[in-house]
């Protein structure tokens, strides 16, 4: 019974209001997902006592941040007026060279992007600073440590440094649409309702969010935004629709490689909420998820061709620089002097793969083996090489 108090949306609703004061939440189109994801936990996950307790903290952060972003448009309406120009989103299957490839990126100083640290704590939670950089750096950087603590092996498989550029699915989970969930705990009825679903009004708000970002830090006005992430793959009729100058960047790599890597991180993850393995229906669910995620890309993409350009791993991994001038060069900004290619030189100098441990996986050990995978992927590899 308490499992279940804990994910009644009327007592995170509650928490959230109780935690900020506040009271006006806005349009309630979140509710529908919230309460499709809540059921899902209660009924297919399957949490521990610390699962319940950070999956339940993380629902009322992401309550307590619509509340606090309604009170700031309130005090700061110019915020809407914040003019964000996103030239890439990189999207791609998970562990295919897309985290370097955005960070390489955005080491320019004419790109910027969002901050692991400001994606999770993306609001101020004082009354007298609207932009708490200190206090929300710092909070962020405790939950990175814990989360490495607690998801055995993550270090080994994605490099968190909460000072770094990340992706910004965090700020669409605000709405609660996205796949993160589903890499956290065993939630295939939410999975299930995703595939489906509208985000145009969760991707509406994304804009939001980046405008609130820009407007906290001035700097980042005038420069070209970057985003990535894995879960843009779910949506691309809607990126493409919200983000109409944009290129998409679409990352490749062996998909019986990155399925292994995939269900390891995923493994590792759901791992830290809960005492059940579910590391074999994981892999099968996210391979069946992946794999229709690919088929409603290309029926999507067929009509959009001229919008994307493709970067290989091993391509990405040997000729790195390539990839970036082509990616610019695509959105509209050529290499016109040393500028870009210096500050992408000392990023690639100062983020080898050596500085990390290494990750070991094999997809056999999630009960699916690389044949079944080839096959089962043959129209995407086929489609894009995507044995180079």
């Amino acid at each position: 019974m308490r499992y279940e108090t804990s994910f009644r949306q009327d007592t995170l609703l509650s928490a959230a209001r109780q935690r900020t004061g506040l009271h006006d939440f806005g349009p309630d189109h979140f509710l529908e997902p919230l309460g499709v994801l809540t059921q899902a936990i209660v009924n297919e996950a399957r949490l521990n006592e610390a699962g319940v307790a950070a999956q339940q903290e993380r629902l009322i952060n992401a309550l307590s941040n619509r509340l606090r972003k309604q009170r700031l448009f309130a005090r700061h309406p110019e915020i809407r007026d914040e003019e964000v120009q996103v030239a890439v989103v990189i999207i791609g299957l998970p562990r295919t060279g897309s985290t370097m490839l955005h960070r390489l990126l955005c080491a320019s100083p004419r790109a910027t992007a969002t901050r692991w640290w400001e994606t999770i704590f993306p609001l101020s939670r004082r009354e007298d600073d609207d932009r708490d950089i200190a206090g929300r750096q710092a909070d962020a950087a405790r939950l990175a440590r814990q989360l490495v603590e607690s998801s055995a092996g993550f270090e080994a498989i994605h490099p968190l440094d909460p000072y770094a550029t990340d992706e910004e699915l965090p700020l669409i989970e605000q709405s609660f649409v996205s796949n993160i969930p589903e890499s956290m705990m065993y939630v295939p009825g939410y999975g299930e309702w995703l595939l489906n679903a509208d985000q145009s009004l969760a991707y509406g708000e994304l804009i939001d969010w980046l405008r609130i970002l820009q407007w906290q830090d001035p700097a980042r006005r005038g420069r070209k935004w970057i985003l990535k992430a894995p879960h843009h793959l779910t949506a691309v009729a809607t990126v493409l629709e919200q983000f109409p100058q944009a290129v998409i960047a679409m990352t490749h790599r062996r998909v019986d490689h990155l399925m292994g890597s995939w269900y390891s991180m995923v493994a590792s993850l759901t791992g830290g909420n809960t005492d059940h393995d579910f590391s074999r229906q994981q892999a099968r669910h996210w391979t069946a998820r992946l794999k229709r995620n690919l088929e409603d890309m290309l029926a999507v993409r067929a009509l959009h061709e001229d919008r994307f350009i493709d970067i290989h791993y091993r391509g990405l991994v040997q000729a790195p620089l390539d990839h970036a001038r082509r990616t610019f060069a695509a959105a509209g900004l050529p290499d016109n002097d040393q500028t870009d290619l210096d500050a992408w030189s000392r990023w690639l100098a100062e983020n080898k793969r050596d500085n990390r441990p290494s990750h070991t996986y094999h997809v056999e050990d999630y009960g699916i083996t690389p044949a079944e995978l080839q096959r089962y992927f043959a129209f995407y590899s086929d489609r894009f090489d995507a044995d180079r």
